[in-house]
């Protein structure tokens, strides 16, 4: 496809071009080279997105991986997608892809409506950088939380993909709101988690 119609199509159309193909499997590769010229935004939001479909075991670690890739280049303020051959050939039935990505598709488009440039002191270089190391801790908790509390960094990478996509700092606030609600929610379930097996370990030690 080329560049000016790709840049001529939304987000949301784009998104759910990448359901229909020759080739019956959607892998990373193409992902990537549907929305690389639109920036790392764009990417982090796709794979967030795509991340909040319910996924067999192991499966959101995947994009979390690619999503790290995708940060840590962010970070490093680079201006070109670069993507590990093996990473790329990862993929999913085009199928299935079509059938899930159905049920986030009008969120997408709704956000589509409420996003334009604002507040762009919340954007730029520094911002960029930022948002690309606390987007690696996201990526890491999205991929290793439990069912339920993995959708909140997942809703902070989406909401920091789609402001940097449309450069709309009140949207990057609202996922610097929800990075702070991740944070403490992890907190809490660990600090649960432990004081559980505390508390099983000395009903044992009693018995």
């Amino acid at each position: 496809m080329p560049s000016s119609q790709t840049h001529a199509r939304t987000f949301s159309e784009v998104l759910e071009d990448l359901g229909h193909g020759e080739n019956p499997k959607l892998s990373l590769h193409e992902v990537v080279d549907r929305f690389g010229e639109r920036g790392f935004g764009a990417l982090i939001l796709v794979l967030a997105l795509v991340a909040m479909i319910p996924w067999p075991p192991g499966g959101k670690a995947l994009f979390a991986l690619a999503i790290i890739l995708m940060a840590v280049q962010l970070t490093l303020l680079r201006h070109e997608v670069w993507l590990p051959a093996w990473a790329g050939k990862a993929s999913v039935s085009r199928g299935f892809y079509r059938s899930a990505s159905g049920k986030i598709m009008g969120m997408v488009r709704k956000f589509e409506s409420l996003s334009r440039p604002r507040l762009l002191f919340m954007t730029g270089k520094v911002a960029d950088i930022l948002i690309g190391v606390v987007a690696v801790l996201m990526a890491l908790m999205m991929g290793t939380s439990a069912p339920l509390i993995d959708v909140l960094p997942d809703l902070a990478l989406v909401l920091f993909g789609l402001g940097l996509m449309a450069r709309d700092g009140v949207i990057l606030i609202g996922a610097w709101v929800m990075v702070g609600v991740s944070i403490l929610t992890y907190v809490l379930a660990w600090e649960s988690l432990v004081a559980l097996f505390h508390g099983v370990q000395h009903t044992l030690h009693l018995g």
